[in-house]
């Protein structure tokens, strides 16, 4: 049976990149530390401080429950405790990924969603190889009236294409929806045909902005009703006056809510 201490000891020797789980976030002496654990290597811990953790401290707590890749930096044996840089992992990484990026920008990557940044507007942070990258908000909305937090829980999969990368910065911006179909090419409706959906917006009391439940993505535009009141995230149902892909106008009437 391995040692696992001897495991890491040889892991920083080499200075192997390992795979870790942020298993929490804790505070000693004040200071974010995320508490990893390894696969397989039961007993240990790995210790990565705010300043080892290559994003900033604020997001430290959306990374809890992720895998992550990290360095070994020191060890204490007596502990059972590994001291550990994922910012050394990342820029790493980032060598050997930013130069394809660069190159290849018609390329579609599996990513890892780690987390949503917040701000105004917010933004998705994606892991491209080990390499982080940002998505703006509306390169990343693929349903426009869904948050980013409901379409992209930290962790799940996703397909991205570079828009932007500065090798020199590290700097990487990507986009989900170029790297997938145009949504207005993937459907067809047809003049009285009956569609469920979500209101998106409304125009005051003049238009209502409807995205179907068969085309996510696609924005209809139907006039506000006459009797009663909608509102962002009502779900209503929708008879087709007329659609036009080239122009991209998908004209739909009102014809109730849904409970």
């Amino acid at each position: 049976m391995r040692d696992p201490m001897e495991v890491l000891f040889q892991a920083k020797e080499r200075g192997v990149t390992l795979e870790a789980l942020v298993g929490g976030l804790d505070f000693p002496d004040g200071t974010p530390t995320w508490v990893l654990t390894f696969p397989d290597l039961d007993g240990v811990r790995g210790l990565v401080p705010a300043s080892e953790a290559g994003v900033p401290k604020e997001l430290m707590p959306r990374f809890v429950g992720q895998e992550i890749r990290v360095k070994v930096k020191g060890i204490d044996r007596e502990n059972g405790l590994a001291a550990c840089s994922a910012r050394e992992a990342m820029a790493e990484a980032a060598e050997r990924v930013l130069p394809k990026l660069a190159g290849d920008p018609e390329r579609v990557w599996e990513a890892t969603v780690r987390c949503v940044v917040p701000g105004d507007p917010p933004k998705l942070l994606v892991d491209i190889g080990g390499a982080l990258a940002e998505v703006p908000r509306r390169e990343a909305l693929v349903s426009l009236v869904k948050t980013l937090s409901e379409q992209y829980p930290p962790g799940s999969r996703v397909r991205v294409m570079a828009t932007r990368v500065d090798p020199q910065t590290g700097l990487v911006e990507a986009s989900v929806r170029k790297a997938l179909p145009d949504p207005w090419e993937r459907v067809d409706f047809r003049r009285g045909q009956f569609i469920s959906g979500t209101v998106v917006r409304t125009d005051g009391a003049k238009h209502v902005f409807v995205e179907p439940d068969l085309a996510p993505g696609v924005l209809g535009l139907a006039p506000y009703p006459l009797v009663g009141e909608v509102s962002r995230g009502d779900r209503v149902t929708c008879a087709v006056a007329s659609f036009d892909r080239g122009s991209r106008k998908l004209r739909l009437r009102l014809r109730g809510r849904l409970a």
